[in-house]
C-alpha cells in the first residue's frame, strides 16, 4: 500500500504579548537552538513528512539554518486562524497538494519521538483528524478579574489540546475556508473541524509537550531540551 503524502505546517508568526520579550518567542533559542529549528528537527527525521511551511510574521528575515530545500516561507496573518489558512491557501494552489497536513505550534518545542510517531501512524488511514493531547489532572477553579475564585468547575472528561495535529487537507482547508469567509477566528484546528461537523480523535501524549507563553517555562523547557 503507498503511503498518503504527508507535508507539515510550522506556525510562527505569532506576537507573544504574554512572553513580554522585546523578541517573538519563536525567534528564541534554547541551548543555543531556535525554537523555529527545533521544531523542523522535531519533524525531518520522519520520511512520511515530505514538505515543511512555516508561517512567519511578514516583517520577519528569520531563515532556518537548517539548509535544506523542502522549506518555505509563508507570510501569517494578525491571528492563528489568518496564518494557518493563508498556509493551507499556499498549498491549495500548489501543484502538491498533500493527503494529509500536520500543524504545529513553534512555541511547543518539547515532542517526544513516540507521540510523533503515533500521530503519524494514523497518517494512511486517516479520515478526519487526530490530535494531540493530555487530561487535565489538577483542580480547575474560576476566577474574577482579582483573580478570587468564583466557581470550582469538574475536570472529568477534559483534556488540553495540544500540537502537532494531523489532518486529511481537504476537509481543514474546506473548514479554514468557511471560517475566513465568515471572518471569525478559532482556537485550534480541532474548533475548525467542529465548524462543518468533523470530529477529531485526542491521542495521548507526554506532559512535556508545554508550550513557552511564559518566562518562566523557558526554564522547564531547558531542562527538557538538554
Amino acid at each position: 500500500m503507498k503511503n498518503k503524502a504527508c507535508d507539515a505546517i510550522i506556525l510562527a508568526a505569532g506576537k507573544s504579548s504574554r512572553f513580554q520579550h522585546s523578541e517573538a518567542k519563536q525567534y528564541l533559542r534554547i541551548n543555543n537552538i531556535s525554537l523555529v529549528d527545533i521544531a523542523i528537527n522535531n519533524l525531518i527525521s520522519f520520511k512520511s513528512i515530505k514538505n515543511l511551511y512555516i508561517v512567519l510574521q511578514k516583517d520577519s528575515k528569520f531563515k532556518s539554518s537548517l539548509k535544506l530545500s523542502n522549506i518555505k516561507y509563508i507570510r501569517g496573518g494578525l491571528t492563528r486562524t489568518k496564518s494557518v489558512y493563508n498556509a493551507l491557501k499556499y498549498i491549495k494552489d500548489t501543484q502538491e497538494i498533500p493527503d494529509n497536513i500536520l500543524v504545529h505550534d513553534a512555541a511547543r518545542p518539547y515532542i517526544e519521538n513516540k507521540d510523533l510517531k503515533n500521530l503519524l501512524s494514523f497518517s494512511n488511514s486517516l479520515k478526519n483528524g487526530y490530535a494531540l493531547g493530555y487530561p487535565l489532572t489538577n483542580a480547575l477553579k474560576k476566577v474574577d478579574k482579582n483573580f478570587v475564585v468564583k466557581e470550582n468547575l469538574n475536570r472529568d472528561n477534559l483534556f488540553m489540546a495540544l500540537t502537532p495535529q494531523l489532518y486529511n487537507f481537504n476537509k481543514l482547508y474546506s473548514c479554514y475556508n468557511a471560517i475566513n469567509e465568515k471572518k471569525i477566528n478559532v482556537d485550534d484546528e480541532i474548533e475548525a473541524m467542529a465548524f462543518l461537523s468533523y470530529k477529531v480523535n485526542i491521542l495521548f501524549s507526554s506532559i512535556g509537550n508545554i508550550k513557552l507563553t511564559y518566562k518562566e517555562d523557558q526554564k522547564i523547557l531547558k531542562k527538557l531540551l538538554k
